[in-house]
């Protein structure tokens, strides 16, 4: 599902990324239209609805393309051969990620932010489901347990920092790194 995109295209994206991002800090994403985004991004209403069905649609493109961008960087960083590692830095990756966005968030109720965070589950699940296939040679049933648990810890403790109702960025990676040393040992 990967190809190429058109540099017109990307540029469009970009845009329109920047003008939410901008729009969050200051408005509810409620209150926020798909033209004022467009507007904001000097794209036409017409390209915008040509690439999104509407603003829910355009907030999951942004959220998948962190999740996307979180795992590309974990691949790079962590030695493939070490699942644990591998974990250990796609957590810290991506938990900083929605740290570094997590002024975007503030101006969404609780339903949205569960939603943008629920949104990219299957891509994490089905990355880490992967991952441990390979560690643990194609066993089908602990591969998907690991990669089900692993993901809900993750949603859980991400939802529950970027709301800052239980733990900062620091506490939720010392929480998943003891889980995941009581998991790899």
């Amino acid at each position: 599902m990967e190809k190429k995109m058109d540099l017109r295209v990307k540029k469009t994206y970009l845009a329109l990324t920047r003008s939410l991002k901008e729009l969050l800090k200051h408005k509810n994403f409620y209150d926020i239209t798909v033209n004022e985004i467009c507007d904001n991004a000097m794209v036409g209403r017409g390209t915008f609805y040509k690439h999104f069905n509407d603003k829910y649609d355009f907030l999951t493109y942004v959220v998948s393309e962190i999740v996307n961008e979180c795992m590309s960087e974990a691949s790079e960083t962590a030695h493939s051969d070490n699942l644990h590692e591998y974990v250990k830095v796609f957590f810290d990756k991506f938990i900083d990620a929605f740290e570094q966005n997590k002024d975007y968030f503030k101006n969404m109720d609780s339903y949205i932010v569960n939603g943008v965070v629920f949104t990219p589950i299957t891509v994490i699940y089905n990355e880490l489901n992967n991952h441990f296939r390979e560690f643990y040679d194609k066993n089908d049933k602990i591969s998907s347990f690991m990669a089900q648990y692993l993901t809900i810890a993750m949603v859980i403790v991400i939802v529950g920092t970027v709301k800052g109702k239980t733990q900062n960025a620091d506490e939720a990676k010392e929480s998943m790194y003891f889980l995941l040393e009581k998991l790899f040992a």
